[in-house]
């Protein structure tokens, strides 16, 4: 009985991880479909304007997306054995940044597509609150790179599991500099991100079921 108990709540923490991840990858796709982000400090608010609906969609996902990312990582890989917990435990620690990136990026881009008590911004604060979506995303995804080799290390996925990690990790590093690379690889590291979650859900569930068989 016990036994079924945790692989019940193995699932359930590797379904919110991969709901988790789906929707952050949701979150990254819809701001890479924002139009290029303009040089010139006169041209941001009609930026902000025309990329409002996926702004408000991208906002909207974040912050789903980081309680089921936190619950689920947390329910998978927060109580393991000791000799693996240094390596689990920068993993946590990476993908803690990396949430906590998402919780800057939600209010940011939050305020800049909400008008607060009507309160109108200049473009030069909507200059640096574009800026600042950009460096959460920047961090955000830095963190989730160190999480990939870290997490995706510590599992019985074997070299499968650590090259997934490996790519993934890469491809999260370059795409951390959004305003250097083109909008179809921002859209693939989005894609990445959730399926890395995903992959990252199910062979958490799966460690689980070949511990509790020990």
């Amino acid at each position: 009985m016990m036994r079924k108990a945790r692989m019940h709540a193995a699932q359930m923490h590797g379904v919110l991880t991969a709901v988790g991840a789906l929707l952050t990858g949701g979150a990254l796709l819809f701001l890479s479909l924002v139009p290029d982000v303009p040089s010139e400090v006169s041209e941001i608010t009609a930026w902000v304007d025309s990329g409002k609906s996926l702004l408000s969609l991208s906002d909207e996902l974040l912050f789903f997306a980081i309680v089921c990312w936190g619950a689920g990582a947390r329910g998978l890989f927060g109580a393991q054995k000791v000799e693996r917990s240094a390596r689990i435990n920068v993993g946590l620690t990476a993908l803690a940044v990396a949430l906590v990136a998402l919780v800057v990026l939600l209010l940011v881009v939050g305020r800049l597509v909400y008008p607060v008590f009507g309160i109108h911004l200049s473009p030069e604060v909507l200059a640096l609150l574009v800026s600042s979506t950009f460096g959460a995303v920047h961090l955000a995804l830095l963190g989730f790179a160190v999480a990939a080799v870290a997490l995706s290390w510590s599992t019985r996925s074997g070299l499968l599991g650590r090259i997934v990690g490996i790519v993934a990790a890469v491809v999260f590093i370059v795409g951390s500099f959004p305003w250097l690379i083109p909008s179809w690889w921002n859209a693939l590291v989005a894609v990445l991100l959730a399926a890395w979650g995903v992959f990252l859900g199910v062979i958490g569930v799966a460690q689980h079921g070949n511990e509790g068989g020990v």
